[in-house]
């Protein structure tokens, strides 16, 4: 038998099997199934959508302003709107905020109120708002404050003479100045912001920063209550007992006392100045550091030092400069310039007399001399230039060799130069002949930058070409002695003196082969001489390098290892 099954029932038809009949009748059941939890989740919806809806009339319900309390309560109609005049003790409240005066004017239609008399207005006990006028909005929960408005929120105090705030959003606005305070830090402007969600604070116009180690002004200023981070914008000056800052863009933390400084960034620290694309500052250590265009100034010792990468211990007076060094000491006219891939300045154990110390490809220039070593420290104690580790050094047409040089100079001119272990002096007589002395140690003494004297001391040996009165060769004077001194006139040998065992041979012109006519040492290096400032200049490295200060704070203390001995650098104590 056969069934025509349809939606709401089932009808006889003929004959078909029966499982046939028992698989329809299962078809149905789940299809009556499906409608069922159809209309059950149909009815859900609808009793939720009641329940929000409901909810959110009772929100708008509450969200009227409500009057608490009033001393006397007078209704009025005015101009087709009601109004109420409450007096004495006057309390409201909508949702989270309350407000306080000592009288008011409330408007039912547009719920919002004007507020007289030393107005209080206190939101979920965070922010605290006070003063003697207030238009509030209930609908917008906006409000106004004027004459004699103070704003305390947690740790900030603000004081202005207006101030409008959204307490929907949490936010405050001031244009008419105001005056800020926290437990250390003071702070006025023309203009400010303040969100209360995040505590962030922002200034414009006049803005001064006042903490008790320094006075920031500047011209737009963000400002944090809870990291206490300050970051500024526009030209910025910083000013602190020993130290003055300037620059346009960067940032303070006025807890830690650490920043960040950028755009045409200086620093002033005594007669020091400090320049730097960035500069960065660490209050409590006394540590700053410049990156970029780094220039270091100081006045009192006529003292300039540029380079890419500086660090600087105030302190120990310590500095540390590396990549593209170079250094000027003295006036324009006499200065003595200076280079090396690294360079640190110090003070003497008196902390009156500077210390600069050059590694690796240092050069000096000046008109007087010239000199090349792979490092070089100058003193102020002394104002010498002392050269290890194959110094070179030129003045006129002479060049000296030795261990150790070192360059004694008084107002940046040369007065003497003492050359120590296996000492050699050259003078170019022409492109092939050369005048040479050597020894162990040897001093040259200079009057108004010009060489007059020359002690040999141990092991002395020279060979010096001899002149006529028309300065024609008349051959090559050799000389060895224990010790020799000489004296120079217009840059040549006038006259020797032995003082020990003296051997002396002259040799005629026709038997001197001038390429052979060389002491043992002799080596002229007239090519690597500089003859200009630009040729002791260091160009930038194409690529940022990864510097490793020389200027550290102690590491934790770990097991000591057992190290081979090394020879100590130049300049290390």
């Amino acid at each position: 038998m056969d069934w025509i099954l349809h939606k709401h029932g089932a009808v006889f038809e003929g004959s078909r099997t029966y499982p046939s009949f028992i698989e329809s009748v299962r078809k149905l059941i789940d299809l009556k199934l499906a409608e069922i939890k159809f209309i059950m989740r149909c009815i859900t919806t609808a009793l939720l959508l009641i329940i929000v809806s409901s909810k959110l009339n009772a929100q708008q319900q509450s969200s009227r302003i409500e009057i608490v309390h009033a001393n006397d309560l007078h209704a009025q109609h005015i101009n087709g709107e009601d109004i109420q005049r409450l007096k004495g003790n006057v309390m409201f409240r909508q949702n989270d905020v309350t407000m306080n005066c000592d009288s008011a004017i409330l408007y039912s239609a547009t719920d919002a109120l004007n507020a007289f008399g030393h107005v209080f207005i206190n939101q979920h006990d965070s922010v605290h708002l006070y003063g003697d006028l207030l238009d509030y909005n209930g609908k917008t929960k906006y409000a106004i404050i004027r004459q004699n408005v103070k704003m305390i929120d947690k740790q900030m105090t603000l004081l202005t003479d207006r101030l409008d705030y959204d307490f929907a959003k949490k936010e405050a606005i001031y244009t008419t100045g105001g005056h800020i305070t926290d437990a250390e830090n003071k702070l006025t402007s023309k203009i400010g912001y303040y969100f209360s969600a995040t505590r962030d604070m922002y200034f414009k116009k006049d803005v001064v920063l006042v903490n008790p180690q320094f006075v920031m002004k500047c011209d737009t200023l963000q400002y944090n209550i809870i990291s206490r981070k300050a970051i500024f914008h526009g030209p910025t000056t910083i000013t602190g007992d020993k130290n003055f800052i300037y620059c346009e863009s960067g940032w303070y933390n006025t807890e830690t006392n650490k920043a960040e400084f950028g755009k045409n960034a200086y620093m002033k620290s005594d007669n020091q100045l400090l320049y730097g694309d960035s500069l960065f500052y660490d209050r409590p250590r006394g540590f700053g550091k410049a990156i970029n265009n780094v220039k270091i100034i100081d006045t009192t010792e006529k003292l300039i030092i540029t380079g890419q990468y500086a660090e600087h211990l105030q302190k120990e007076k310590k500095t540390f400069i590396t990549n593209q060094v170079f250094v000027t000491k003295g006036m324009k006219d006499d200065s003595i310039y200076m280079s090396s891939d690294t360079v640190r300045t110090l003070y003497d154990s008196t902390g009156k007399y500077r210390i600069i110390k050059g590694y690796y490809h240092a050069k000096v220039y000046n008109k007087q001399f010239q000199a090349l070593s792979d490092s070089m420290v100058y003193s102020g104690i002394d104002s010498t230039l002392d050269m290890r580790t194959k110094p070179i050094m030129w003045f006129g047409l002479y060049q000296a060799l030795g261990k150790r040089i070192l360059i004694h100079t008084k107002n940046n001119r040369i007065e003497k130069a003492d050359m120590y272990l296996d000492a050699f002096l050259a003078n170019e007589e022409d492109s092939i002949r050369f005048s040479q002395i050597k020894g162990r140690d040897m001093f040259a003494y200079f009057r108004n930058n010009e060489m007059y004297k020359i002690d040999v001391n141990g092991n002395s040996e020279a060979m010096y070409y001899v002149r006529d009165d028309k300065k024609a060769y008349i051959g090559l004077n050799k000389i060895t002695s224990s010790n020799i001194k000489i004296d120079v006139k217009d840059r040549k040998v006038n006259r020797i003196n032995f003082i020990k065992d003296p051997d002396a041979d002259l040799v005629p012109m026709k038997d001197v082969n001038p390429l052979e006519a060389r002491l043992p040492g002799f080596i002229w290096h007239g090519k690597e001489r500089p003859k200009s400032i630009e040729d002791i200049k260091r160009p930038r490295d194409p690529e940022p390098i990864h510097i490793k200060s020389e200027i550290k704070t102690q590491p934790a203390a770990k097991p000591k290892k057992a190290k081979k001995p090394r020879k100590k650098i130049f300049g290390e104590n």
